[in-house]
Protein backbone atom coordinates (compact mmCIF):
# COMPACT_ATOMS: atom_id res chain seq x y z
CA UNK A 1 0.00 0.00 0.00
CA UNK A 2 2.88 2.34 0.75
CA UNK A 3 4.17 1.78 -2.79
CA UNK A 4 0.83 2.81 -4.26
CA UNK A 5 0.59 5.84 -1.96
CA UNK A 6 4.03 7.06 -3.06
CA UNK A 7 3.11 6.47 -6.69
CA UNK A 8 -0.11 8.50 -6.40
CA UNK A 9 1.75 11.35 -4.71
CA UNK A 10 3.88 11.64 -7.85
CA UNK A 11 0.71 12.24 -9.85
CA UNK A 12 -1.40 14.23 -7.39
CA UNK A 13 0.06 16.72 -4.91
CA UNK A 14 -3.28 17.03 -3.09
CA UNK A 15 -2.89 14.67 -0.11
CA UNK A 16 -6.63 14.64 0.57
CA UNK A 17 -7.32 13.48 -2.99
CA UNK A 18 -4.67 10.77 -2.69
CA UNK A 19 -6.23 9.58 0.54
CA UNK A 20 -9.67 9.34 -1.04
CA UNK A 21 -8.30 7.43 -4.02
CA UNK A 22 -6.64 4.96 -1.67
CA UNK A 23 -9.82 4.65 0.37
CA UNK A 24 -12.28 4.19 -2.49
CA UNK A 25 -10.22 2.07 -4.90
CA UNK A 26 -9.32 -1.58 -5.17
CA UNK A 27 -5.68 -2.47 -5.79
CA UNK A 28 -4.81 -5.70 -7.56
CA UNK A 29 -2.02 -7.43 -9.46
CA UNK A 30 -3.43 -8.83 -12.69
CA UNK A 31 -1.73 -11.57 -14.77
CA UNK A 32 -0.75 -10.96 -18.39
CA UNK A 33 -3.50 -11.52 -20.94
CA UNK A 34 -6.37 -10.67 -18.57
CA UNK A 35 -9.40 -8.76 -19.83
CA UNK A 36 -9.86 -5.68 -17.59
CA UNK A 37 -12.38 -3.74 -19.70
CA UNK A 38 -15.16 -5.54 -21.59
CA UNK A 39 -16.62 -4.31 -24.84
CA UNK A 40 -20.39 -3.74 -24.91
CA UNK A 41 -20.59 -3.78 -21.13
CA UNK A 42 -21.06 -0.95 -18.67
CA UNK A 43 -17.89 0.33 -17.06
CA UNK A 44 -18.01 -0.07 -13.28
CA UNK A 45 -14.37 0.69 -12.47
CA UNK A 46 -11.73 2.84 -14.13
CA UNK A 47 -8.19 1.42 -14.16
CA UNK A 48 -5.12 3.45 -13.21
CA UNK A 49 -1.93 1.56 -14.04
CA UNK A 50 0.67 1.46 -11.25
CA UNK A 51 3.08 -0.79 -13.13
CA UNK A 52 2.81 -2.92 -16.23
CA UNK A 53 0.80 -2.06 -19.32
CA UNK A 54 -2.73 -2.42 -20.71
CA UNK A 55 -3.52 -2.71 -24.42
CA UNK A 56 -6.74 -1.03 -25.65
CA UNK A 57 -8.40 -2.65 -28.66
CA UNK A 58 -11.39 -1.69 -30.82
CA UNK A 59 -13.23 -4.33 -32.92
CA UNK A 60 -14.53 -2.74 -36.11
CA UNK A 61 -15.82 -5.75 -38.06
CA UNK A 62 -16.86 -9.33 -37.45
CA UNK A 63 -13.29 -10.63 -37.36
CA UNK A 64 -11.23 -7.42 -37.43
CA UNK A 65 -9.87 -5.16 -34.72
CA UNK A 66 -7.27 -2.47 -34.20
CA UNK A 67 -5.09 -1.42 -31.30
CA UNK A 68 -5.91 2.13 -30.22
CA UNK A 69 -3.34 2.79 -27.51
CA UNK A 70 -1.43 1.54 -24.50
CA UNK A 71 -2.22 2.53 -20.93
CA UNK A 72 1.17 2.97 -19.29
CA UNK A 73 2.09 3.48 -15.59
CA UNK A 74 0.50 6.67 -14.27
CA UNK A 75 -2.19 6.60 -16.96
CA UNK A 76 -5.85 5.66 -17.15
CA UNK A 77 -8.28 5.01 -20.00
CA UNK A 78 -10.06 8.14 -21.24
CA UNK A 79 -12.60 6.03 -23.17
CA UNK A 80 -13.58 4.00 -20.12
CA UNK A 81 -13.79 7.16 -18.00
CA UNK A 82 -16.12 8.74 -20.55
CA UNK A 83 -18.27 5.62 -20.83
CA UNK A 84 -18.42 5.16 -17.07
CA UNK A 85 -19.34 8.74 -16.19
CA UNK A 86 -22.01 8.97 -18.92
CA UNK A 87 -23.44 5.51 -18.28
CA UNK A 88 -22.62 4.22 -21.76
CA UNK A 89 -21.45 0.75 -22.72
CA UNK A 90 -17.77 0.47 -23.58
CA UNK A 91 -16.90 0.52 -27.29
CA UNK A 92 -13.45 -0.94 -26.58
CA UNK A 93 -11.93 -3.80 -24.67
CA UNK A 94 -8.61 -3.83 -22.86
CA UNK A 95 -6.20 -6.59 -21.86
CA UNK A 96 -3.09 -6.57 -19.71
CA UNK A 97 -0.04 -7.12 -21.90
CA UNK A 98 2.10 -8.22 -18.94
CA UNK A 99 1.59 -8.65 -15.21
CA UNK A 100 0.06 -5.33 -14.24
CA UNK A 101 -0.68 -3.64 -10.94
CA UNK A 102 -3.91 -1.67 -11.17
CA UNK A 103 -5.75 0.79 -8.98
CA UNK A 104 -9.45 0.38 -9.88
CA UNK A 105 -11.60 3.40 -9.04
CA UNK A 106 -15.40 2.94 -9.02
CA UNK A 107 -16.97 5.24 -11.61
CA UNK A 108 -19.61 6.25 -9.06
CA UNK A 109 -16.88 8.12 -7.19
CA UNK A 110 -15.65 10.08 -10.19
CA UNK A 111 -18.26 12.89 -10.45
CA UNK A 112 -17.67 13.98 -6.85
CA UNK A 113 -13.87 13.81 -7.21
CA UNK A 114 -14.01 15.80 -10.46
CA UNK A 115 -16.24 18.42 -8.84
CA UNK A 116 -14.17 18.79 -5.66
CA UNK A 117 -10.60 18.40 -6.90
CA UNK A 118 -9.20 20.40 -9.84
CA UNK A 119 -6.26 17.98 -10.03
CA UNK A 120 -8.60 15.14 -10.89
CA UNK A 121 -10.24 17.27 -13.59
CA UNK A 122 -6.83 18.16 -15.03
CA UNK A 123 -5.78 14.51 -14.90
CA UNK A 124 -8.80 13.41 -16.94
CA UNK A 125 -8.59 16.28 -19.43
CA UNK A 126 -4.90 15.60 -20.02
CA UNK A 127 -5.74 11.98 -20.81
CA UNK A 128 -8.45 13.00 -23.26
CA UNK A 129 -5.96 15.32 -24.97
CA UNK A 130 -3.32 12.58 -25.11
CA UNK A 131 -5.74 10.10 -26.67
CA UNK A 132 -6.70 12.65 -29.32
CA UNK A 133 -3.00 13.06 -30.12
CA UNK A 134 -2.66 9.27 -30.28
CA UNK A 135 -5.58 9.20 -32.71
CA UNK A 136 -4.03 11.87 -34.95
CA UNK A 137 -0.73 9.99 -34.91
CA UNK A 138 -2.51 6.79 -35.86
CA UNK A 139 -4.33 8.49 -38.75
CA UNK A 140 -1.04 9.95 -39.98
CA UNK A 141 0.59 6.51 -39.90
CA UNK A 142 -2.23 5.00 -41.97
CA UNK A 143 -2.21 7.81 -44.54
CA UNK A 144 1.51 8.46 -44.88
CA UNK A 145 3.39 5.32 -43.77
CA UNK A 146 3.73 1.98 -45.53
CA UNK A 147 2.77 -1.12 -43.58
CA UNK A 148 6.39 -2.26 -43.19
CA UNK A 149 7.27 1.03 -41.48
CA UNK A 150 4.17 0.83 -39.29
CA UNK A 151 5.06 -2.72 -38.30
CA UNK A 152 8.65 -1.85 -37.35
CA UNK A 153 7.55 1.18 -35.32
CA UNK A 154 4.90 -0.95 -33.61
CA UNK A 155 7.50 -3.55 -32.64
CA UNK A 156 9.76 -0.86 -31.18
CA UNK A 157 6.87 0.59 -29.19
CA UNK A 158 5.88 -2.79 -27.78
CA UNK A 159 9.44 -3.30 -26.55
CA UNK A 160 9.85 0.01 -24.75
CA UNK A 161 8.35 -1.38 -21.53
CA UNK A 162 9.96 -3.30 -20.02
CA UNK A 163 13.29 -2.26 -21.52
CA UNK A 164 14.34 -5.31 -23.52
CA UNK A 165 14.83 -6.37 -27.10
CA UNK A 166 12.78 -9.57 -27.12
CA UNK A 167 9.07 -9.63 -27.82
CA UNK A 168 6.87 -12.68 -27.17
CA UNK A 169 3.94 -12.52 -29.55
CA UNK A 170 2.38 -14.19 -32.57
CA UNK A 171 1.95 -12.99 -36.14
CA UNK A 172 -1.82 -13.06 -35.62
CA UNK A 173 -1.62 -10.85 -32.54
CA UNK A 174 0.46 -8.30 -34.44
CA UNK A 175 -1.98 -8.42 -37.35
CA UNK A 176 -4.90 -7.77 -35.00
CA UNK A 177 -3.12 -4.81 -33.41
CA UNK A 178 -2.31 -3.26 -36.80
CA UNK A 179 -5.65 -4.04 -38.41
CA UNK A 180 -4.25 -6.15 -41.23
CA UNK A 181 -4.01 -9.79 -42.29
CA UNK A 182 -1.69 -12.32 -40.66
CA UNK A 183 -0.21 -13.18 -44.07
CA UNK A 184 0.81 -9.56 -44.56
CA UNK A 185 2.53 -9.43 -41.16
CA UNK A 186 4.32 -12.74 -41.77
CA UNK A 187 5.63 -11.55 -45.13
CA UNK A 188 6.81 -8.21 -43.74
CA UNK A 189 8.45 -9.81 -40.70
CA UNK A 190 10.39 -12.08 -43.05
CA UNK A 191 11.51 -9.03 -45.03
CA UNK A 192 12.61 -7.28 -41.82
CA UNK A 193 14.59 -10.37 -40.86
CA UNK A 194 16.25 -10.56 -44.27
CA UNK A 195 17.22 -6.89 -43.99
CA UNK A 196 18.89 -7.58 -40.63
CA UNK A 197 16.50 -5.57 -38.45
CA UNK A 198 15.02 -8.47 -36.47
CA UNK A 199 15.57 -12.17 -35.71
CA UNK A 200 12.52 -14.45 -35.80
CA UNK A 201 11.91 -17.43 -33.56
CA UNK A 202 8.69 -19.31 -32.78
CA UNK A 203 6.34 -16.82 -31.06
CA UNK A 204 9.36 -14.58 -30.40
CA UNK A 205 10.92 -11.60 -32.16
CA UNK A 206 14.32 -10.20 -31.27
CA UNK A 207 15.24 -6.67 -32.28
CA UNK A 208 18.79 -5.90 -33.29
CA UNK A 209 20.64 -3.82 -30.69
CA UNK A 210 21.38 -0.89 -33.03
CA UNK A 211 17.73 -0.15 -33.81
Amino acid sequence: MEEVHRFLRKIFSDTELVGLLMEKSNISVVPAGTRVIEQEKYVREVPLVIRGRIKVMHPYDVDKEIMLCYIEPGESCALSIGAGVTGQKSIIYADTEMETKILSLPVDALPDLIFRYPQMTNFILSHIHKRFMDLFSYIDSIVFQKMDTRLLEHLKRKMTYPDNKVLHTTHQQLANELGTAREVVSRLLKQLEQSGKIVLHRSEIKMKEDL
